[in-house]
């Protein structure tokens, strides 16, 4: 009887908070309007991007020489110190040895320091890259009325209608075509 009286005040309870609007309403939500954005392309191919590589590029190639020359350099001390070796005396020997030893060491820090310095300006420059594309996405996003751009690296499957990598790398490419790296130390 008990389960009776229960289930009866249910079905009366049920249509009439129906009725006053009692239950949970879904917020109206925009519809979505979706663009995707290949990232990582604008990143390697955009002419300041291009620029940023070409630059760091002659800075390898000439911290490379200059670590090269510091090579030889290192190479005809110690044929000299293996030619020395006979006429000085043990101290003596074991003294320059030590000298050289540090100036090799001296000169492999100098190497990753040169390392250390190229990675951090290259990463520099290559932000200001990045800090470029947002300003030109937002204002796409604007004009088109995306309501949310994805990157492709997170996008299974997409219409090739839906990438706006093209018109972003083009803006970008007319407002930041180059960008100076900051020579290494």
């Amino acid at each position: 009887m008990r389960l009776l009286a229960v289930l009866s005040i249910l079905l009366i309870a049920v249509p009439i908070t129906a009725l006053k609007g009692g239950g949970v309403r879904a917020e109206e939500m925009p519809a979505a309007v979706v663009a995707v954005l290949d990232y990582e392309r604008i990143l390697r191919a955009s002419d300041a991007a291009k620029d940023v590589r070409r630059q760091i590029q002659q800075y390898r190639t000439a911290l490379r020489d200059e670590v090269q020359a510091e090579e030889i350099a290192l190479r005809q001390e110690e044929t000299d110190l293996k030619r020395q070796r006979s006429v000085l005396s043990p101290e003596a020997f074991a003294e320059k040895r030590e000298q050289f030893k540090t100036r090799v060491i001296a000169a492999q820090r100098k190497g990753q320091g040169h390392k250390q310095h190229l990675d951090r300006a290259y990463k520099a420059a290559m932000e200001k890259v990045q800090r470029a594309v947002i300003p030109i996405v937002k204002k796409l996003t604007e004009e088109k009325g995306y309501t949310i751009v994805v990157d492709k690296s997170q996008v299974l499957f997409a219409y090739t209608s839906l990438d706006i990598s093209q018109a972003v790398m083009l803006e970008l490419n007319k407002s930041l075509r180059t960008v100076a790296v900051q020579k290494p130390q």
